[in-house]
């Protein structure tokens, strides 16, 4: 977490790896409004694009979060590649059955990740309910598991308000509170 009484040195990789990490935060909070209101409203909005952009979400803040604990920094991207190793097992298998548990449980290793994305930035910002986005969105999963998609809506509406709020609260944030002070990084 970066102290705001630190002002890095920023070079242009530095802000690009920010602007896309929070653009990788807001991709998933747009997207899991969306899809909340599509299971709601019973309106189809994203379809099948919704696991694709919430990949393309998790690959984008994953790849670019910034870390200072070695010990976590390779934990967040872990969650993105399970996700799409899944994913990618959905390609040679012709069984609906089979394709559609795959492709659950990708998605639950991106939700994964998102949890922790919203669980880190719980401690910048202290928003109330981050804590709580690994319940909303494991529990999600595992109702569109049971096929219970209103309920899964339910869930993931809550979820998207928090992200969204989050996003917007990062937004405004200045870039190098996300990059810190370097030399914590221990590399």
């Amino acid at each position: 977490m970066a102290s705001p009484e630190h002002t890095p040195e920023m070079e242009p990789l530095d802000r690009l790896t920010v602007v896309l990490y929070r653009s990788g935060l807001s991709l998933f909070a747009l997207v899991s409004a969306l899809k909340s209101a599509e299971l709601l409203s019973g309106v189809r909005i994203l379809g099948e694009w919704h696991l694709p952009l919430i990949a393309a979400a998790a690959a984008t803040a994953s790849a670019n979060i910034h870390l200072y604990d070695p010990r976590f920094r390779w934990f967040f991207p872990l969650m993105s590649w399970l996700g799409f190793i899944a994913l990618a097992f959905t390609l040679p298998v012709h069984a609906p059955n089979l394709v559609n548990s795959l492709a659950n449980l990708s998605l639950a290793f991106f939700y994964a990740g998102a949890a922790m994305f919203a669980v880190k930035e719980y401690f910048c910002f202290r928003i109330p309910g981050l804590p709580l986005m690994p319940l909303l969105l494991g529990g999600s999963v595992l109702l569109r598991w049971a096929g219970f998609f209103t309920g899964e809506g339910m869930l993931l509406a809550p979820a998207a308000l928090l992200y969204c709020w989050l996003v917007w609260a990062k937004w405004w944030m200045p870039l190098h509170y996300d990059i810190g002070d370097k030399s914590m990084y221990k590399i």
